[in-house]
């Protein structure tokens, strides 16, 4: 993420916060126009600014806010990042709450993970042992879910994998005067254990595999490329108009 950095002298509130790579402390607050860390702190982390960024190793917890940020860390406990654009790469070893505009994800967390956001992407590095529930726009993902994975999407490409049943479910797109869902799935990944899948348009591309039984819930059948199995997939028509008037 390439930023440019305008430094203001001004009040004390104002500054540009910076310390020195890799020091050492018990925990860290810090907020301003620009704040860049990077250090080792066996506690809790906390920085807000328009511009943050932030690495290292974090004992505690990391809160992290800002219209710009981006995080490389490995976190002992919990993650908090919310911002305009987000990255974050890394470890989390509890939990982790992301929210943004645009968020970038090369991400490994040990429990829960809760996203939120106008532009997700999940990089193939990513993984999830816990629980993930995200809500997006538009979104690519590529890492891999061994909790339940749960997504409400407006337009989404699938190419990672999923251990357990998913429940994918387009609500997020709305056509003309909002009245009908337009959402739209993509699938070229692993759903180990199959689930629920509802939109108004899904496609199962080159490379995608289907292991178990899975539900699409779709105005039309869905669409397969040349080789792709689709004996433990059961197509729904819907009768209604959103995914959420289908349960």
């Amino acid at each position: 993420m390439t930023k440019s950095k305008y430094l203001f002298a001004v009040s004390a509130a104002m500054l540009v916060v910076a310390t020195p790579a890799w020091a050492q402390s018990q925990s860290v607050s810090m907020s301003g126009i620009v704040v860049e860390y990077s250090g080792e702190v066996s506690g809790d982390g906390d920085f807000s600014g328009a511009t943050v960024e932030v690495s290292g190793v974090f004992g505690g917890d990391l809160d992290v806010s800002g219209a710009s940020v981006e995080i490389s860390a490995e976190v002992g406990e919990d993650l908090e990042a919310s911002g305009g654009a987000v990255e974050v790469s890394g470890s989390v070893g509890r939990n982790a709450e992301i929210s943004g505009g645009a968020i970038d994800l090369t991400l490994t967390v040990a429990g829960r993970t809760s996203i939120s956001g106008g532009a997700i992407d999940v990089y193939r590095d990513s993984a999830f042992r816990g629980d993930v529930d995200i809500s997006v726009g538009a979104m690519e993902f590529a890492g891999h879910a061994m909790g339940d994975l749960e997504i409400k999407f407006g337009d989404m490409e699938f190419s990672g994998r999923a251990d357990r049943a998913v429940d994918f479910e387009g609500n997020s797109r709305e056509g003309i005067f909002r009245r009908r869902d337009r959402s739209e799935i993509e699938v070229s990944g692993i759903l180990e254990a199959g689930g629920r899948i509802c939109a108004h348009e899904v496609r199962f591309l080159e490379g995608a595999e289907i292991n178990g039984p899975l539900t699409v819930y779709a105005d039309d059948a869905p669409t397969y490329a040349s080789g792709v199995d689709s004996s433990n997939v059961s197509f729904v028509q819907r009768e209604r108009e959103r995914c959420r008037d289908d349960d």
